[in-house]
């Protein structure tokens, strides 16, 4: 019996060969994924807020009402990520539907060695386009991969559009430039940065036109003049290109204008934690293998890669150092190597490219050692960050330092090192015949110690996420959905004050479904994402308003309500309002979770805050106390400073903007508060509902006051006690 035919008449492999031939790649990425999975497993809770708890909030609610919304409130166009992860939370269980989400993320991400190897396959072998593959996935970005954040599913669908783009440009049709553009538009929807595959598809595009027979024969007619006009036009274009985005975009409009500096020094610190998470190696080997060897014959495939990838590189890389400048003008100087993983997947083929059929020119070579030397000593290690979110491809180096014992300077003179030694790597491929044993045994070695380089990278980040996610674990109450437990799954609205570390609050969130509503008395919900809403004070009995329409009400930070309580966890206390209205018991505000005061950045040298009793219906003869104290900020004598203190205290008003205030002020009372001391006062209350309100002055900056302290909040004082005292308690 002969076997089946192609239409070329050349032999069709059957099913078993299809399967074996596919076998390696299948245990590569069944492999990684059991380790990536194994990883995911020790990691107890999300760490990344509130990117995290939006992406869930997002997910359950598609999962349970067919539309994206945070909190009850409508959000627009959600990531599909949201949607990928929205079965998982039918499972009920909060710590299952965690579970299995994270196990989505690792299949998904670690997927990205097929499209790879697709693309592998169109310039190299493949045993080659294997090692390509799966060096894709054993590097540092890897560690995002059990983290509920958009990339563990935007990295194989940026290296699947890179991979049609590629066969778009190869063999030009109407099908394949729209299958190109369709995965591209699909990037943008799992994460908006990659909507920059529809500008490496358009550059592709044109470069192709641009090298068509058709425009070499009218590029030939150009006079002098001629030229000078399309160069004139095509940067006429780009002007008006920017001016329209500086229009549409702010952002764009400061970072290109008044920070356009930054951009390239972002730029360079993307690019050179990429190397360093990379091995080095593949950059300096992958950029120069891009320059193809003068007499190569001319490869539609080979052709169509090549311009696919410095595309790719030239657009993520200008996203990346835009990014990076934004960010520093808005939010924390970053070195955004996060935004410039999907680059990953070209710069290893590239490298498979110089190995399987020559490096590249000498030229490119000597370009690219000195670029991938620049980027590598230009990047800030940031040591003193791990695990470093923003730039995984560091952890090598915080390997380095934490458990080798390296200095700083001793990990740079390492890493040029590791630069000289790829350089070296590089003209000896160039050098030697590609079959000599030489040869071989260079690149099998090199090989070797980038996926081992890579792979180190790896799990020591997703080590430092675990570790991360331990601390923040070990001072969480246990079970992680005792809300749902006590409410079997009634909706919860949490109520605080001054929330100044949200991490208790945002996995109490994450774990209890339950919890559908965030609320604050001053103001300071807004630290624990959006929405939120700051009740006003309706009655001086402590009636809240609006009606939050909950069965529960969660307390937290000090907050006491006039409710039934339900059950507690340290600083947290359940309440059952039955949908009716929340009425404070009483209420300290502005005291931190550490119980410092602090100056506000509208009022920085006071610190202040407030006691409000609503509930007196049962107290006794009393006073109100007040007890302040310095005692844990103690410098040396000649930094020594003495804070003064006031305390005023009269019936509640309303004020005009709806919160509680002091009617008319009926005592008041001043005393010192020296650095390494503790005072106090009492005062008589009235006998309605009656509020005390307390400043301190002036504030001071530890960080500012002793460079070697990390606070650089504007204090106060500590709040030891702040309430009612009877006279004959207890």
């Amino acid at each position: 019996m002969t076997s089946a035919r192609s239409p070329k008449g050349q032999p069709r492999p059957d099913f078993l060969a299809r399967f074996l031939s596919a076998v390696p790649l299948l245990a590569i990425y069944f492999g990684l994924a059991a380790l990536y999975a194994w990883q995911a497993s020790r990691r107890p809770v999300p760490t990344i807020f509130t990117d995290e708890l939006e992406l869930t909030q997002l997910a359950r609610s598609i999962a349970e009402t067919g539309e994206p919304a945070r909190r009850g409130e409508p959000y627009g166009l959600a990531t599909l990520v949201a949607y990928a992860l929205a079965p998982v939370w039918w499972l009920g269980s909060a710590t299952a539907s965690w579970a299995a989400a994270k196990l989505v993320l690792v299949l998904a991400m670690t997927a990205t060695i097929f499209p790879a190897y697709g693309l592998a396959r169109m310039v190299v072998p493949k045993w080659p386009a294997l090692a390509a593959a799966g060096a894709s996935v054993a590097v540092p970005a890897l560690a995002y991969s059990p983290i509920l954040v958009e990339e563990p599913l935007a990295y194989p669908i940026s290296t699947l559009a890179l991979w049609m783009i590629a066969r778009a440009l190869e063999r030009p049709t109407w099908g394949r430039f729209a299958v190109a553009a369709a995965v591209s538009i699909l990037g943008a929807l799992v994460r908006t940065q990659l909507a920059v595959l529809l500008a490496v598809l358009v550059l592709g595009a044109l470069w192709l036109a641009w090298q068509s027979e058709p425009a070499r024969r009218w590029r030939m007619t150009w006079t002098r003049w001629d030229w000078i006009g399309a160069v004139t036009l095509t940067i006429g274009v780009a002007f008006a290109l920017a001016a329209a985005m500086g229009n549409a975009s702010t952002a764009w409009r400061n970072t290109m204008v008044a920070y356009k500096d930054r951009i390239f020094e972002h730029a360079s610190w993307a690019f050179g934690a990429l190397a360093i998470g990379v091995g080095v190696l593949p950059v300096l080997l992958g950029l120069a293998a891009l320059a193809r060897p003068r007499g190569e014959p001319r490869d539609p495939r080979t052709r169509a890669f090549v311009t696919t990838s410095v595309a790719g590189l030239t657009v993520f890389v200008a996203y990346a150092g835009i990014k990076g400048a934004y960010n520093s003008t808005v939010f924390s100087t970053l070195i955004v190597e996060r935004n410039l993983i999907y680059l990953t997947p070209i710069l290893f083929i590239a490298t498979a490219l110089a190995i399987s059929r020559g490096v590249g020119r000498g030229w490119a070579i000597a370009g690219a050692a000195l670029f991938t030397l620049y980027v590598v000593t230009a990047t800030p290690l940031r040591l003193d960050q791990y695990p470093y979110y923003e730039a995984h491809g560091l952890s090598i180096a915080a390997f380095a330092n934490r458990e080798l014992g390296w200095s700083e300077g001793t990990i740079e003179g390492a890493l040029v090192a590791v630069c000289v030694a790829a350089l070296v790597v590089a003209v000896a491929l160039k050098l030697l015949k590609p079959r000599s044993v030489g040869f071989a045994w260079i690149a099998g070695t090199a090989a070797v110690a980038v996926v081992a380089w890579g792979m180190t990278g790896q799990v020591y980040a997703a080590e430092g996420e675990r570790l991360f996610s331990e601390r923040i674990d070990q001072n969480l109450p246990k079970p992680y959905d005792w809300v749902d437990e006590a409410t079997r799954g009634a909706s919860v609205v949490v109520l605080g004050q001054q929330i100044s570390d949200p991490t208790g609050i945002w996995l109490t969130e994450f774990f209890n479904p339950s919890v559908r509503k965030i609320w604050s008395l001053d103001g300071t919900a807004i630290k624990v994402g959006s929405p939120i809403l700051t009740p006003d004070l309706d009655a001086i009995d402590g009636t809240l308003e609006p009606v939050p329409g909950t069965a529960y009400a969660l307390a937290v930070n000090g907050v006491r309500l006039q409710a039934p309580v339900v059950a507690q966890r340290e600083n947290a206390v359940l309440y059952r309002i039955d949908g009716g209205p929340l009425q404070l018991e009483d209420a300290l505000i502005g005291r931190e979770t550490d119980g410092w005061m602090v100056g506000t950045s509208g009022e920085p040298g006071v610190a202040r805050a407030s006691y409000t009793r609503y509930d007196v219906s049962e107290d006794e003869p009393g006073l109100a106390v007040v007890e302040l104290s310095r005692n844990s900020w103690c410098p040396s004598k000649a930094l020594r400073q003495v804070g003064k203190a006031t305390v005023r205290i009269g019936p509640v008003g309303i004020g005009p903007d709806n919160q509680p205030r002091i009617e008319q002020v009926t005592q008041t009372k001043m005393f010192d508060l020296p650095d390494c001391t503790g005072n106090g006062t009492s005062l008589q209350p009235p006998s309605v509902p009656w509020r005390m309100e307390i400043t301190v002055e002036p504030t001071f900056v530890p960080k500012d006051v002793d460079p070697s302290k990390s606070d650089n909040r504007r204090l106060g004082a500590r709040i030891i006690r702040a309430d009612f005292q009877p006279l004959f308690g207890d």
